[in-house]
C-alpha cells in the first residue's frame, strides 16, 4: 500500500507532471521494466540514494524539499507497478503523523504490530500475525528491521534511530529473496536522508505535554566536487506520563543520537558511501500498571499509575546504585558501514559491509509494585558483522531482469540475567543466568523476472540459507540475598547448538491490464531459523533449541489509479499456511514456577486482507484510508497452561504441569486495523500557506492470549485515537510553525502486557499530548 500526502505549490506541480508522464502506456511499460524486481530490491536501491548513488535528489531549488519530495513520490509511483503490498511512508508523512518512536508506525501501516517486551526497551515486530516476542534478545526476529540496507537482528538495536528519515517501507510476507536474511514475517526498511550536492541545514524544536522536548537537526553539503557529507542528530528528554502512588513522575526519556554520512563520487559509475552512528539511552525503562497479583498488593483503576521497589541487597550484588530504585536503561549503541557501488554496461555491482554493537544495562521491575521483588537486571554486550555482495541488471527497458547475491552475518553475544524471585516460597531468592552465544548466517539468492508478453511478467526466486548458532557455557548461579554469597556450586549446563539448512523460493506473475491497472499473484515459501530460550535457567531442558519455522504464503492483489491520479486504490488478500510456528509459550521450572519459553506450534494458519485509498478531490485536499484485517487459528498445538498451572500451585503449594489442547484456538490477533487522514493546504497572502489535518487510527482487541497458555500476555482491548495539527509557514523563507494534539480524546489503552507466574501488568499507551513544533531549513 502507498501512503502519500497533499502537496502544494511547486511540489504539486512537479508531482503532477511526473504522474502524467507515468500514466502514458509507454511510460507505464518502462516503469514496469524498471520495477520488475520485487519491492525489496526497490527499497534498497531506488528509494535509498546511498544505494543508488546516481540519484542526487537535492539540487538547489527555491524550496529545498521540492525535488526531495518529488523524488520520493516518483519512487512511490513506480511502486504501483511492483507485485507487492508494501506500505511506503515518506518524510512528510512521518512529520505529519508525529512519528517520533517506532510504536507510532502502527498508526499508518495496516496489520502491523510493534509492542514493547514487558519491562524492556526492546521492541517486537509482527506483520500479518507473524512475529516473535524476543524477550531474551538472542533470536532472529520474524520481521527484520533494516536501516539503509543494514539488518538489525537484535530488537533493542533500533532504539533512538527515528530521526532525519527519508522514508520508511513496511513489507509483509517472507523476505530475503533478493537481499539480506530470510525471515517469515517481512521487513521494515528505514531509509535515512542522504548527503546533498548543495549546502543545507535545518533544525526542529518540538515541545509538548509532560515536559517532552525533542530537538533534531542536520547539516549537509559538499566538501569538494566529488565528496559530500551529512551530519544529523537528535536529543529527546521528558515525556514521562506515568506516576507512582505517591505522585512521583515516571517514564522520562533521556536519549541522544548522532549520525554521519560521507559520499565519494569516484566517477560517474563508481561511488563509495561511509556511514556511522552513535546513540546513548539513559531513559526510565518501560513499566506497567499492575492488573493482578496474588500477594495482596493494592490495585487501582488508574492505568497511568505504576510503582517500583528495589531490594538494596539485590542492588549490591549486581553492583548498581541502590538509592535510585526506578526501572531504567543505561545503554549505548554504535555502528559503521561501508557501501561500494560500481555500474557496468551489463549491470551493477554493490557491496555493503557493516558492524553494529550494543552495550545494554537494563533494570526492570516485573511486578509493577512497591514490593522489593520481581526485579530483573540484564547485562548484554553484543556485536553484529554483516557483509553483502550483489549483482543486478541495469537496463530498465530490458524484458529480462535479474538479481543475484550473497549475504553473511555473524553475531556474538555475552548476556547475564539476574532475577529476584524472593516472593516465591521454596525457591532461591536470586538467580543469575549467564551465557555467550554465536550465530552465523549465510544466504545465497537469485531472483529473475521476464516479460513474456507485452503486459505479462513472470517472477521467480530461489534462496538457500544456512544458519549455525551455538549457546555456550550456560551457567546458573543462585545467591543468598542476606549474605550476598553464592548458594552451593554454580551449575554449568554446557553448550547447545542448532543448525539449519533450508531452500526457499517464490513464483508469481503480474499483469498490466491497462496503464493504470495492474494485478498480481504470488506464492512463496518462507523460512526462519530456530534458537534458544535463555532466562532463569534451572534445568537442562530449558536450553534445548526450538525448531525453525516455515510458512507457505498465497497472495493476490491489484494496484490502480484513476482520474489522472487523483484517486488511487490498492488491495491485497493473503493466506498463510504456518508450520512449526515459533511462539512464546510456557515451560515449568520448579521451584521458579511457570516461566516464559519458546515453543513450536506444529500447524496453524492466518488469512486476511488489506486495502489503501488515496484521493485528491479538490485542489489542496488529500484524503487517505488504510484498512487491514487478519485472523489466525492454531490447528495442531498442545502446550502447558500457565493460568491453570499457577492456580493449582496457589492451592497446593506444588508445581505440576497442566497441559491444554489448543487445536482450533484463535491466536488472538488484533483482527482489524484502520487509519485515515484528511489534510488540506491553502495559500495565505502571497508567500505563506497553512495546512490543517485530522487523522485517526483504530486497533482491534487482542481478545485471547496471543501466546497460548501464558495467562494473557499481549492481551489488549481495542482503542481508537484521533490526532490533529495546524501548520503555518513560508516555503520560500523555509520556516514553519505547527501546533498539534495526539490522542485528542485522551483515550486510555495499553500497548502490551506481561506476567511472571503470579502477577500480571500492562504497559499503557500515551495519553493526550499537546505540543508545538518550530522548523527552519536553510
Amino acid at each position: 500500500m502507498l501512503s502519500c500526502f497533499a502537496l502544494s505549490g511547486r511540489r504539486r506541480l512537479i508531482l503532477h507532471t511526473s504522474l502524467v508522464m507515468l500514466t502514458s502506456p509507454t511510460a507505464a511499460m518502462a516503469a514496469d521494466n524498471v520495477t520488475a524486481s520485487s519491492a525489496h530490491s526497490a527499497h534498497t536501491t531506488r528509494n535509498n540514494p546511498a544505494a543508488h548513488p546516481a540519484v542526487q535528489p537535492h539540487a538547489k531549488p527555491a524550496a529545498p524539499e521540492s525535488i526531495h519530495v518529488s523524488t520520493q513520490h516518483m519512487h512511490f509511483i513506480r511502486q504501483q507497478h511492483v507485485a507487492d503490498s508494501a506500505t511506503h511512508i515518506d518524510h512528510q508523512e512521518l512529520v505529519n503523523r508525529n512519528v517520533r518512536q517506532l510504536t507510532d508506525i502502527v498508526r499508518v501501516a495496516p496489520n502491523l504490530t510493534i509492542q514493547p517486551s514487558f519491562g524492556s526497551a526492546g521492541l517486537n515486530f509482527a506483520l500479518r500475525g507473524i512475529g516473535l516476542m524476543d524477550f531474551t534478545q538472542n533470536n532472529t526476529p520474524s520481521v527484520m528491521p533494516y536501516v539503509d540496507g543494514v539488518a538489525y537482528p537484535i530488537s533493542i538495536m533500533t532504539s533512538g534511530m527515528l530521526f532525519d528519515m527519508d522514508s520508511i517501507s513496511v513489507n509483509p510476507g517472507p523476505s530475503g529473496y533478493n537481499h539480506g536474511q530470510m525471515v517469515t514475517g517481512g521487513e521494515i526498511n528505514f531509509n535515512t536522508a542522504a548527503p546533498t550536492e548543495q549546502f543545507h541545514a535545518g533544525i526542529t524544536e518540538d515541545i509538548a505535554s509532560y515536559d517532552r522536548n525533542r530537538v533534531t537537526g542536520f547539516v549537509s553539503g559538499p566538501i569538494s566536487r566529488s565528496v559530500l557529507f551529512r551530519i544529523s542528530g537528535q536529543s529527546m528528554t521528558g515525556g514521562g506520563y506515568q506516576h507512582s502512588a505517591s505522585g512521583e513522575k515516571f517514564g522520562n526519556a533521556n536519549l541522544g543520537a548522532l549520525r554521519a554520512k560521507l559520499r565519494w563520487n569516484i566517477d560517474d559509475t563508481t561511488h563509495l558511501d561511509i556511514g556511522g552512528h552513535w546513540t546513548t539511552d539513559q531513559s526510565e525503562a518501560a513499566s506497567g500498571h499492575n492488573l493482578y497479583n496474588s500477594y495482596g498488593v493494592p490495585i487501582t483503576s488508574d492505568l497511568m499509575e505504576t510503582n517500583w521497589g528495589l531490594d538494596p541487597r539485590f542492588a549490591k550484588i549486581i553492583g548498581i546504585d541502590g538509592k535510585n530504585t526506578k526501572p531504567r536503561e543505561d545503554n549505548m549503541f554504535w555502528g559503521a558501514n561501508v557501501r561500494f557501488t560500481k555500474d557496468f554496461s551489463w549491470g551493477r555491482l554493490s557491496t555493503i559491509s557493516a558492524y553494529e554493537a550494543i552495550d545494554e544495562h537494563e533494570l526492570s521491575n516485573q511486578t509493577d509494585s512497591v514490593q522489593s521483588y520481581g526485579n530483573m537486571f540484564r547485562n548484554n554486550q553484543s556485536n553484529v558483522f554483516s557483509q553483502e555482495v550483489k549483482l543486478e541488471s541495469l537496463n530498465p527497458s530490458a524484458r529480462f531482469h535479474w538479481t543475484a547475491g550473497m549475504y553473511y552475518s555473524r553475531t556474538e553475544q555475552a548476556q547475564n540475567f539476574w532475577y529476584d524471585s524472593s516472593d516465591r516460597p521454596g525457591t532461591t531468592p536470586l538467580n543469575k543466568t549467564s551465557y555467550t552465544e554465536g550465530m552465523q548466517t549465510f544466504n545465497q539468492y537469485v531472483e529473475l523476472s521476464y516479460r513474456i508478453l507485452p503486459k505479462l511478467r513472470l517472477i521467480g526466486a530461489i534462496t538457500h540459507e544456512s544458519d549455525d548458532r551455538h549457546i555456550r557455557n550456560v551457567t546458573s548461579t543462585n545467591y543468598d540475598l542476606n549474605t550476598g554469597q553464592i548458594i552451593g556450586t554454580p551449575t554449568n549446563f554446557g553448550d547447545a547448538g542448532a543448525l539449519a539448512n533450508e531452500f526457499s523460493g517464490r513464483v508469481g506473475a503480474q499483469y498490466q491490464f491497462r496503464p493504470n491497472i495492474m494485478g498480481y499473484v504470488m506464492f512463496s515459501r518462507g523460512f526462519k531459523p530456530g534458537g534458544f530460550s535463555a532466562n532463569i535457567t534451572e534445568t537442562p531442558e530449558q536450553i534445548k533449541p526450538f525448531k525453525p519455522e516455515q510458512v507457505l504464503t498465497y497472495e493476490g492483489g491489484f494496484k490502480t489509479t484513476f482520474f489522472r491520479n487523483k484517486l488511487r486504490f490498492n488491495a491485497a488478500g493473503f493466506y498463510y499456511d504456518y508450520r512449526d510456528q515459533q511462539i512464546v509459550g510456557t515451560v515449568l521450572a520448579p521451584p521458579f514456577g511457570a516461566l516464559a519459553g519458546y515453543v513450536n506450534a506444529p500447524r496453524s494458519y492466518i488469512y486476511g486482507a488489506e486495502f489503501d485509498v488515496e484521493a485528491h478531490p479538490i485542489h489542496g485536499l488529500s484524503l487517505n484510508q488504510n484498512f487491514g484485517y487478519q485472523h489466525g487459528v492454531y490447528t495442531q498445538f498442545q502446550s502447558l497452561n500457565r493460568t491453570a498451572t499457577t492456580a493449582q500451585f496457589a492451592q497446593t503449594g506444588v508445581w505440576s504441569a497442566i497441559n491444554t489442547n489448543y487445536d482450533n484456538y484463535s491466536m488472538g490477533l488484533a483482527n482489524l486495523t484502520l487509519s485515515g487522514a484528511a489534510t488540506y493546504t491553502w495559500r495565505v497572502l502571497r508567500d505563506y500557506q497553512m495546512t490543517f489535518d485530522v487523522d485517526y487510527s483504530y486497533r482491534g482487541a487482542q481478545t485471547q492470549p496471543q501466546h497460548i497458555g501464558d495467562g494473557g500476555i499481549y492481551r489488549a482491548p481495542a482503542y481508537f485515537l484521533v490526532n490533529s495539527f495546524l501548520t503555518f509557514g513560508s516555503p520560500k523563507q523555509r520556516w514553519s510553525a505547527t501546533v498539534y494534539a495526539q490522542n485528542l480524546a485522551d483515550r486510555r489503552y495499553w500497548l502490551s502486557g506481561g506476567t511472571q507466574a503470579t502477577f500480571y501488568g500492562v504497559i499503557p499507551g500515551m495519553p493526550r499530548f499537546v505540543g508545538a513544533r518550530l522548523n527552519y531549513t536553510y
